[in-house]
């Protein structure tokens, strides 16, 4: 049973905390101001500073989040069986597809 506070409505989970700020230094560019740029973008990119901001600013229902998770484990799932399937058959293809040719005398 989900947990209620005094007012009879489930508690949210806190949500996640937003890192310290992306710094880039003119030394690790070379005073070079488009690769700075291209720097900062990169790691806002891996920080997924731009995805969170998305999340954050529209409201998705809790079926919405439900699916989502729900696809993207079927597409995983799909993914390694997919890979084992091939490793599987290349095994298999490569010991049976060998004919032995005969001697010659």
């Amino acid at each position: 049973m989900r947990k209620r506070n005094n007012f009879g409505f489930r508690k949210r989970t806190p949500s996640k905390e937003i890192s310290g700020c992306l710094v880039v230094t003119s030394e690790e560019c070379g005073g070079n101001p488009e690769k700075m740029v291209r720097r900062f973008i990169k790691k806002a990119k891996n920080e997924k500073i731009v995805e969170e901001f998305r999340e954050r600013t529209h409201y998705k229902k809790p079926s919405q989040i439900r699916a989502e998770k729900r696809r993207e484990r079927r597409r995983l799932i799909e993914k390694v069986n997919k890979q084992n399937q091939t490793l599987f058959n290349k095994d298999r293809s490569s010991a049976q597809g060998r004919k032995k040719r005969p001697r010659r005398n």
